[in-house]
């Protein structure tokens, strides 16, 4: 029987040849592949490096190498994926949670104060990582989580379950359409932004459901919606946070302005490229 060290390498070495990968992300994402399948850690990777893998297992991952090399995403193989120090649950009808997308929340944990009960708002929430961990992260305030999907809800209420998160309402609505005249001290949303013809469909995008990437001829139809809509949604002195595209801030900051929402800021994402706009709305 192959051992674990062997597995490793034989693993590293068809997602080298047959994804395309460098050395290190193969590397990485072999050892991924083994700590799932294996139900191990990386330190045991390490530790019983010499330990026989049983044919089952054996046959286990090279269903899964031969799905990955085809073409289907890790976290769907997998059935999670990592996000702000937490594992969620993950499935092909919810888009893969991305380090991007924490700056979304991080900047709005900073405007949520941890000893007050907020009401907020996660907006389009798929998977329910921003919801969620928002939650968890301020437990004395209750989040509202809406999707127009039943089954992004359904992963939403895994991740709730996973995470014995107490503070969190889900809810089916499109966009604000099911909230009546709810309103929110924060608003999240991490809405579809790419054009129909976006070239990073076909680049790294492949597999994800096409309604959570694509918003219309322009990409930011929703993100437009969103913040000429959100004014209705917000108590006095709320504030929306929004995900965009690497190339929309511009738009989204005058967006913004033009719906009289003050002390807008763009952030960064980990790439340093401006990922999240947020602004606190003015009534006038």
């Amino acid at each position: 029987m192959a051992t674990i060290r062997d597995t490793l390498k034989n693993v590293q070495s068809k997602l080298y040849l047959g994804v395309g990968y460098s050395s290190d992300e193969a590397k990485l994402e072999a050892r991924f592949i083994l700590e799932h399948v294996l139900k191990i850690s990386q330190k045991d990777i390490i530790q019983e490096a010499n330990r026989p893998i049983d044919i089952q297992d054996q046959r286990q991952l090279e269903e899964v190498i031969e799905k990955r090399i085809a073409g289907t995403p890790l976290p769907y193989l997998l059935g999670e994926w990592s996000f702000y120090g937490r594992t969620f649950k993950v499935n092909p009808n919810v888009l893969i949670p991305r380090a991007d997308t924490e700056i979304l929340v991080e900047k709005a944990l900073s405007n949520i104060s941890a000893q007050d009960t907020y009401e907020i708002l996660d907006l389009g929430c798929g998977t329910g990582i921003v919801g969620i961990t928002i939650a968890l992260e301020r437990p004395l305030s209750k989040v509202t989580l809406i999707d127009q999907s039943e089954d992004a809800l359904k992963n939403t209420k895994d991740n709730q379950a996973l995470h014995q998160a107490t503070n969190v309402m889900i809810q089916k609505s499109n966009w604000f359409n099911a909230l009546g005249q709810t309103r929110f001290n924060v608003i999240l949303s991490n809405p579809p932004y790419l054009e129909e013809n976006d070239p990073h469909l076909l680049q790294g995008l492949e597999g994800e459901p096409i309604d959570a990437l694509v918003a219309g001829p322009s990409g930011t139809e929703a993100i437009q919606h969103i913040i000429e809509n959100a004014k209705n949604y917000i108590k006095p002195s709320g504030w929306l946070f929004m995900e965009h595209g690497y190339n929309q801030a511009e738009i989204v900051k005058d967006l913004f302005k033009k719906n009289s929402y003050q002390h807008i800021e763009n952030a960064n994402d980990i790439h340093g490229v401006h990922r999240v706009t947020f602004g606190q709305y003015s009534i006038v």
